[in-house]
C-alpha cells in the first residue's frame, strides 16, 4: 500500500481452479502485487487475496456455468468497502461489467470493471447469436452509456480485461476506433510497447500514473494464464 497513492493490478487468470498447483501459483502471484484495488476476471474468489472487499459482475454471461457455479467474469477485490456497487444484467456487458465506490487515503474512487467480451464470444458457442465482435462493440457502447452518468468529481478507475491490444494489432480498424472512443475522456496507462505486451488487460484512469509493471502468463513450473497481468502506481493530479 502506498499512502501517497493507489496501486491498482488486474489480470485474467484464465478459470484458474481454486485447487491444484496452477491455483496456488495464481493465487501467490495476487499475493505479490500487494494491490490496493484488483480486477481479476474470468476468475473465482478463492483465488484473492484474503481480509477484504469483494464485488463480481453475477453469474450470467450467457454461458452455462452449472458445473462451474464458482467462476465469475469479473472480481473487484478492494482494501476498503465497496459501496454503490451495480452489474450490468442486461446485453453484451451483462456479468462482465461492475462498478463501484471505495473510499481510500486519496479519497473517493470509483472503479469500473470490465471483461469486455473477445471477438468470438457467442458466435459459435454460448447463445451463438452474434457475429464476430458484435458483443464486443455492444459491451463498448454499455460502457460509453454508463460512464456518461458518471459524477466528474469522483476519479474513476477502469480496469480489466479490454481484449484489445493497443496500439492495434490484427483486430479491425472499426473495433480498436471504438474503444478509443469510449476510453477518450481516461488515460490508458498500459498501452503501447510494455514488457510481456502489448497487453489486453489494461487499466485506465483521470489520475496520474507514475509506475506501470507488467508479469508473464506464465513461471518457472509453466503456465499461470493465457494473459500477462499489470499492477500501476496512481495519484491524484497535482493541482496547478
Amino acid at each position: 500500500m502506498d499512502n501517497n497513492g493507489l496501486t491498482v493490478a488486474t489480470w485474467n487468470t484464465m478459470w484458474a481452479s481454486g485447487t491444484g498447483s496452477r491455483a496456488g501459483r495464481v493465487r501467490r502471484r495476487l499475493e505479490e502485487m500487494d494491490a490496493d484495488l484488483l480486477v481479476v476476471t474470468e476468475g473465482q474468489r478463492d483465488l484473492l487475496p484474503a481480509g477484504s472487499h469483494v464485488a463480481d459482475a453475477g453469474t450470467d454471461w450467457g454461458y452455462d456455468i452449472t458445473s462451474h457455479p464458482h467462476r465469475r467474469k469479473t472480481l473487484l477485490w478492494s482494501r476498503w468497502p465497496l459501496t454503490d456497487a451495480v452489474a450490468l444484467t442486461t446485453g453484451a456487458g451483462a456479468g462482465r461489467v461492475l462498478v463501484a465506490q471505495a473510499s481510500t487515503p486519496i479519497g473517493p474512487v470509483r472503479v469500473l470493471a470490465v471483461c469486455i467480451p473477445w471477438a468470438s464470444a457467442h458466435v459459435s458457442t454460448g447463445r451463438r447469436a452474434a457475429t464476430s465482435w458484435s458483443e464486443h462493440l455492444e459491451c463498448c457502447d454499455q460502457i460509453e452509456k454508463l460512464a456518461a452518468q458518471f459524477d466528474p468529481r469522483t476519479p474513476t478507475i477502469v480496469a480489466g480485461d479490454f481484449n484489445q491490444r493497443v496500439p492495434r494489432r490484427r483486430q479491425p480498424i472499426r473495433v480498436y476506433t471504438r474503444l478509443l472512443e469510449v476510453m477518450d475522456c481516461w488515460r490508458l496507462h498500459t498501452a503501447g510497447e510494455v514488457e510481456h505486451g502489448p497487453l489486453i488487460d489494461h487499466i485506465a484512469s483521470d489520475l496520474d500514473c507514475t509506475s506501470v509493471r507488467t508479469w508473464a502468463g506464465g513461471d518457472d513450473e509453466g503456465r499461470l494464464s493465457d494473459h500477462a497481468g499489470v499492477v500501476c502506481t496512481l495519484r491524484v493530479p497535482a493541482q496547478g
